[in-house]
């Protein structure tokens, strides 16, 4: 008995270790327009695209804290008091792994308040949280890619650089990178590729960009859970339905006529009367199709 319990205690660590950050928060204080502190008032986020909530009451100094809210937005939070006007705050996006924080005023009041005034500190706890970069589902759509691969993505990284067949950061070797795809390690366990990541050596992607919804390249993070790497941790969560449906097919191609001469060296790439070759017929083709939306409203997605 004692044996099968170590067992399963070293599985949950190991399982614990291998956890990275997959959700936002938003954290703030509540005060009466004399600066007083609101103990129990009713916050409450509602992501706007899903309908879904999250809710909680401010403690006893009048701090409240949202946690593992799904990333992206946009979310409105409301305040509610008895006694007091309601407030509230629209067009929140959070991001992996970022903590904002948002300070709300309330007013004593019978009637519904016609102007509200939300006070929001400067600065949010990921943006401060050592060094990293964001790369957002409006960036991903925008940015050229020839290959669809991750490595196009991730040179938005001042730190990064291309090393081998793969991404290094701040001068450190690609195989010391830590990929998260939604909280779970996604690396190349057998240092089979040069790339770092699962089905480098077949020179594919580890997995489809469009599955992705944002990603979090985290090069010094102050937060433990990420961890177990030296370059960056690549930190990435997929996309998730709301409550409409919504598709999307794409097909990309490519052939010899595209890609210009070959890039090879200089006495590789010439003939004999020092004119430049063209690669070898080929011809590559990449197709596929996505479809989310409600399997129950406000609840369950695909």
């Amino acid at each position: 008995m004692r044996i099968m319990l170590l067992a399963f205690s070293l599985m949950m660590s190991f399982v614990s270790f291998g956890q990275g950050t997959t959700t936002g928060s938003i954290t703030g204080k509540i005060t009466d327009i004399n600066g007083m502190t609101l103990p129990g008032v009713t916050v409450i986020a509602t992501h706007t695209p899903s309908g879904t909530t999250m809710g909680t009451v401010t403690n006893e100094e009048g701090f409240f804290r949202l946690e593992n809210l799904r990333v992206g937005g946009p979310y409105t939070v409301k305040a509610t008091y008895i006694g007091f006007g309601e407030v509230a705050l629209e067009g929140i996006d959070l991001r992996i792994g970022e903590s904002q924080k948002y300070d709300f005023e309330m007013s004593e009041t019978i009637t519904e308040l016609t102007t509200v005034e939300v006070v929001a500190s400067a600065g949010n706890t990921g943006e401060n949280a050592g060094a990293s970069t964001h790369i957002s589902t409006e960036a991903i759509e925008r940015m050229p890619t020839l290959n669809r691969d991750i490595d196009d993505f991730l040179r938005l990284t001042p730190q990064a650089s291309g090393y081998s067949d793969g991404t290094s950061f701040g001068g450190m070797n690609n195989r010391y990178n830590a990929i998260y795809i939604d909280g779970a390690v996604n690396n190349d366990v057998f240092g089979i590729s040069s790339s770092g990541t699962n089905g480098g050596q077949t020179g594919i992607s580890p997995f489809s960009i469009d599955i992705i919804d944002q990603f979090q390249v985290a090069i010094s993070p102050y937060d433990v859970a990420l961890g177990g790497f030296a370059g960056a941790a690549v930190n990435a969560v997929t996309k998730s339905g709301t409550n409409k449906f919504a598709g999307t097919a794409y097909y990309f191609m490519q052939n010899e006529s595209l890609v210009g001469k070959t890039n090879q060296q200089v006495l590789d790439r010439t003939t004999a009367d020092d004119q430049p070759t063209k690669v070898a017929e080929f011809n590559k083709s990449t197709y596929g199709a996505s479809l989310g939306g409600p399997i129950i409203k406000d609840k369950l997605f695909f």
